[in-house]
């Protein structure tokens, strides 16, 4: 991995100057001169010759310390987990750190239980480790294996039931807690369901909600008067795009997601992307309230909060991608009433109190009091640069299109709205050209998947981000070729270190920075592991000789030098950062139509393919087992989709499962 210094003297060399020193008052120019372009690209060639990409470090622990969850305890104090340093902390009243436990790899999942006991769990390993606090200390009670599933939410039934949610599997399910002694016991666990990655659980009066985030819907699971499962046709409230916060109070159930309408991407732009808050009722299902967030200024809630109040329901909710927070008061019969405040950005969770508190990964701080202030947390590795940094704003943040608007198709920007956590949204969307649809892509590992998209017309990164400028601000009537300060980004200045004025061409350098250190995270089927069992061995001989002429075993896409011999498979597949990009920069018709260009579909990267759905261009399969059972050959020619070809030679169900082993893997 190249060190930050090496990054910013590339940064120097290549730009041959330092910040843009503008005035602050915006000034008119014309479009982008090709002489700014090209020392972006200069820079970028910099950049990628300093990196090592066998040694890249993988985003779970290069990106920060992310403060992730949020939960009270009786004294006032509260846990938070750190997602980037594997730790569970205390807090005191203030939000000042008290103590630190290690916890599994990557925790996502925090519960405190009836008994006090706090349960962790991660997406990093298939474990849940319990805890007790002390006065000024946290000792870790026991671990608990989960045959094979992670966890990526928990939520408590009642006093004999929790719940964990598996964002890789989509399995939902239902622990028994056998009370009687404190810690309790953890008893039978019971499968409850399935869905496209279920990344929230909430308790409501007679459900268990799951937000199934690929599936864009929220399904309510019946639990019995001790909350158990109750067995019973579970209850869907579907949306046209993806729900990204859940909440439950009683019969109420609260999520902030995007605007229910197909995404529509004519004429060069994004088009009805705008965040909404929902509010439905069980068991009949019906919507009760629709509220358009963006309108009032908040972008990709990460997190609500929804509770009875006077005889009115009261809603707390916040802008991932917007420095504000706002307090929706619904009454029967009347308009809701929608109130906001400055805030900071980047929020996943929220505790109401004196004071409250906040976590935000984006600026690697725990926010206290109203208006906030920001607690800095310090993580296992140095801090990333300030280039990075600002980068992962533009990318998570309103500020790529800090002038959009909501009006009918016209959306508020930010590129979550598409890439939750940066891999997708489970969207097939019309892409604006002839009958091609297409699905979404993650944005993970790009730096060295070039060239980009499936269209694979922009052959560099800096033409590619210069692009997305250009497409986020289309809606916005202003040029994409802008500079922003406080008057753009009133946040601004809580990212430690930024300058008060950025021109044109640092954003465009910080948003390939920010790229160049967005990695996947370890890949939690090979965590704890070095070598492959018989099943994954013949996966892998079988990919060697099938599928690794279109997707590579490279460690560049675009780099035939940068080939990984089949006897280095292995030992990369098992390291922390899985490198090898499984892609190649050549175009292939295999039987998924329509073509995207003349030519078919430049070959996709199958990295973490395991996390991503829909599958292929087209976004027409839903599992890798689908992939397979599709898959065929005639004659030389390999089919994506063989169905209807004469001639053609399937897989068998034998190699089948050795494929999807191996590839489970990558």
């Amino acid at each position: 991995m190249r060190s930050r210094a090496v990054q910013a003297l590339a940064l120097v060399a290549a730009l041959g100057c330092s910040r843009s020193k503008e005035q602050p008052a915006q000034r008119a120019r014309p479009a982008p001169h090709e002489a700014d372009l090209a020392r972006l690209r200069s820079y970028e060639d910099a950049a990628r010759r300093a990196t090592d990409f066998a040694k890249a470090a993988p985003a779970d622990r290069g990106l920060g310390p992310n403060p992730y969850r949020l939960a009270r305890l009786q004294d006032g104090r509260a846990l938070g987990i750190l997602r980037g340093a594997d730790a569970l902390v205390l807090l005191d009243g203030e939000g000042n750190e008290l103590a630190r436990a290690l916890t599994p790899p990557s925790p996502t999942a925090l519960l405190i239980d009836v008994d006090g006991v706090a349960w962790v769990g991660g997406t990093g390993s298939p474990e849940i480790a319990r805890y007790r606090v002390a006065a000024e200390r946290i000792d870790e009670i026991d671990r608990v294996k989960l045959d094979g599933w992670t966890v990526r939410a928990l939520a408590e039934g009642g006093p004999g039931w929790i719940y964990a949610a598996d964002q890789r599997t989509g399995a939902v399910t239902a622990i028994a807690v056998e009370r009687g002694r404190n810690p309790a016991r953890i008893g039978a666990r019971r499968e409850l369901a399935r869905c496209a990655a279920p990344i929230e659980l909430a308790r409501a009066a007679h459900h268990v909600v799951v937000d199934c985030l690929y599936d864009h819907a929220l399904v309510a699971h019946p639990i019995d008067p001790d909350g158990g499962p109750a067995g019973g046709a579970p209850l869907r409230m579907v949306n046209d795009g993806p729900f990204w916060s859940l909440a439950a109070s009683g019969d109420l159930v609260a999520a902030g997601g995007v605007e229910d309408h197909p995404l529509e991407r004519k004429n060069g732009g994004f088009g009805y992307i705008d965040s909404f808050l929902y509010v439905y009722r069980l068991p009949d299902r019906a919507r009760v309230a629709t509220i358009n967030l963006s309108a009032a200024g908040i972008v990709t809630p990460k997190w609500v909060r929804i509770e009875s109040v006077a005889g009115a329901v009261k809603l707390t909710t916040a802008g991932y991608a917007t420095g504000l927070l706002a307090e929706i008061v619904l009454h029967e019969e009347k308009d809701a009433e929608v109130k906001t405040r400055p805030f900071l950005p980047g929020t996943t969770d929220y505790l109401p109190g004196q004071p409250a508190l906040a976590a935000s990964p984006l600026l690697d701080a725990w926010l206290a009091g109203d208006p906030p202030r920001a607690i800095e947390v310090k993580g296992p590795v140095p801090p990333r640069s300030l280039d990075s940094r600002i980068g992962e704003a533009l990318v998570f943040t309103t500020m790529m299109a800090p002038h959009s608007q909501s009006e009918g198709k016209k959306s508020r920007f930010t590129c979550e709205t598409c890439h939750f956590e940066a891999f997708g949204d489970g969207r097939v969307h019309y892409t604006g050209r002839a009958d091609v649809h297409a699905a979404t892509k993650p944005l993970r590992g790009l730096w060295n998947n070039r060239p980009h998209f499936t269209r694979a017309l922009d052959h560099t990164t800096t033409d590619m981000v210069h692009a997305e400028f250009r497409v986020a601000n289309h809606w916005s009537d202003r040029d994409p070729w802008f500079s922003i300060g406080p008057e753009d980004v009133p946040w601004l200045q809580a990212i430690r270190g930024a300058p008060e004025r950025l021109s044109p061409v640092d954003l465009r350098r910080d948003f390939m920075a920010f790229l160049a250190d967005l990695t996947f995270e370890p890949n939690a089927a090979v965590r704890g592991r070095d070598h492959f069992d018989d099943r994954e061995r013949a996966g892998a001989a079988l990919f060697r000789d099938h599928c690794e002429s279109c997707h590579r075993a490279r460690l560049v896409t675009e780099d035939p030098a940068s080939a990984v011999p089949f006897e280095r498979w292995e030992k990369l597949i098992f390291s922390p950062a899985g490198p090898i990009v499984w892609a190649s920069a050549e175009y292939r018709k295999t039987g998924i139509l329509p073509y995207v260009y003349r030519q078919g579909a430049r070959t996709t990267s199958l990295r973490r393919i395991a996390e991503k759905k829909p599958h292929f261009t087209n976004g027409s399969v839903r599992t890798l087992e689908e992939v397979l059972a599709r898959a065929g050959q005639v004659g030389d020619r390999f089919l994506h989709d063989a169905a209807g070809e004469k001639g053609v030679t399937t897989l068998t169900q034998a190699e089948r499962d050795a494929l999807l082993a191996f590839l489970e893997l990558l």
